[in-house]
C-alpha cells in the first residue's frame, strides 16, 4: 500500500504538503499541486473519496453540462481535452444530464453531489436554471457563451469569421453567402464578424445572401445552398455552419450534379479530422479545443482553490484557417 510518506519522499516535500495537495487545501502553486497529484497517481495511491469529502468538504469532482446529443466531433475533442486537464489536476468529471433529476435545478443538483465546480459546455443559456448556476457560489465556467461577471471561455467567433471572409476574398470571391447555425451567442458573433469583414472589404451583402440554418444538419445546409443557387445573382462562395453540414452538403450536391468547388465554393467551420481526409479536402476554420480546455480548467481550478483572490475573466481563444480544396 502506498503511503503519504512514500509520495512525500518521491516529491521531495513534507507529508503535510502531500496531504494538503491531495485534499485540495494547499497554498502551493497549481503546477506543484498537479505534480504531487500526478506522482501519487503514478505510484498507485488511491485516497478514500468519501472520507476525503467529509474531511475537506471537497469531492474533487467537477460537473459537465452538455444538453445536446453526443454526436458532434468537435465536442468529442473538447471533452477529451477536458478529461486530460481534469486528470492533470486530480479531479474527476461527472456529466449532469437533464434526465438525471426531476424537480430540481442544476444548482441544487450540483450541491447535492458536492461538486467542486461545473463546466457548462452546451445548454439553453437563457434558461433560469443555467443562469442560477452561473451566478451562484459554485465555481462555474461557461464555454462559448458569455455572462457579465462570470468566467467564460469562447472561441474567437467574430474574428474567425473575419478571417474566413478575408481568406475567400483573397481568392477572388466577391459574392459571398452565409448560412448561420441556430440563434445564440455563437451565431450572433459569427454573423457580426461576417458583416464587419464584408463592409471593410467593400463587399455588398444582399439580404437573401444570409440564411438561418442549423448546426450539424447537412440536409438543411443543402437546402439553403440550393436556394442560393436559384438566385438571379447567385453567390460564388457559401460559408456553412460547421464541417459536418458542409461535408454532408457536398455529397448531396454531388448527387444532384453540382460540383464543389467548380460550380460553387464551400467553407466549413470546426476543423474536424474528417474534413481533411475527404476529396476534395474542406477549406475550414479549426477551433483550438485543447487550448479552450486548458483555459477553462485554469479558470475553474483557480476559482475552486483560490476563491479569495480569484477574479472572473472572459477569455477568447483563437483558432486557425485550414486551406483545403473547396474554395
Amino acid at each position: 500500500m502506498v503511503r503519504l510518506k512514500d509520495i512525500a519522499e518521491a516529491c521531495g516535500v513534507s507529508v503535510a504538503t502531500v496531504s494538503r495537495a491531495l485534499n485540495g487545501l494547499t497554498n502551493e502553486g497549481r503546477e506543484r499541486t498537479a505534480f504531487i497529484c500526478q506522482t501519487a497517481k503514478d505510484m498507485g495511491y488511491y485516497p478514500n473519496a468519501a472520507a476525503r469529502t467529509l474531511k475537506t468538504s471537497k469531492s474533487n469532482n467537477i460537473g459537465i453540462i452538455y444538453e445536446d446529443m453526443m454526436t458532434h466531433v468537435y465536442f468529442s475533442s473538447l471533452f477529451d481535452a477536458l478529461r486530460r486537464e481534469a486528470e492533470r489536476f486530480g479531479y474527476d468529471l461527472t456529466f449532469i444530464g437533464r434526465g438525471d433529476f426531476t424537480g430540481r435545478n442544476y444548482y441544487e443538483h450540483a450541491r447535492q453531489r458536492s461538486l467542486d465546480g461545473v463546466i457548462v459546455v452546451q445548454a439553453d443559456f437563457d434558461s433560469a436554471g443555467i443562469m442560477r448556476l452561473a451566478t451562484s457560489s459554485i465555481p462555474t465556467v461557461i464555454v462559448d457563451h458569455t455572462y457579465e461577471g462570470v468566467d467564460c471561455v469562447t472561441s474567437d467567433n467574430r474574428s474567425s469569421m473575419e478571417q474566413i471572409v478575408r481568406h475567400v476574398h483573397l481568392r477572388g470571391h466577391r459574392k459571398i453567402a452565409f448560412i448561420q447555425g441556430q440563434k445564440g451567442t455563437v451565431s450572433r458573433e459569427r454573423l457580426a464578424g461576417f458583416y464587419k469583414a464584408c463592409t471593410e472589404l467593400g463587399i455588398r451583402v444582399p439580404v437573401e445572401y444570409v440564411r438561418e440554418g442549423l448546426f450539424q444538419n447537412a440536409t438543411e445546409c443543402t437546402e439553403c445552398i440550393l436556394e442560393f443557387l436559384k438566385l438571379p445573382e447567385k453567390p460564388t462562395c457559401i460559408l456553412c455552419p460547421d464541417d459536418s453540414s458542409a461535408i454532408g452538403a457536398m455529397l448531396q450536391l454531388q448527387a444532384k450534379g453540382i460540383n464543389v468547388p467548380k460550380d460553387v465554393s464551400l467553407v466549413g467551420y470546426d476543423g474536424i479530422p474528417m474534413s481533411q481526409v475527404i476529396t476534395p479536402r474542406l477549406t475550414t476554420y479549426s477551433q483550438d479545443a485543447v487550448r479552450i480546455a486548458k483555459e477553462t480548467f485554469d479558470l475553474l481550478i483557480d476559482a475552486i482553490e483560490f476563491p479569495d483572490s480569484h477574479m472572473t475573466k472572459q477569455i477568447s481563444v483563437p483558432g486557425r484557417m485550414i486551406e483545403g480544396e473547396t474554395v
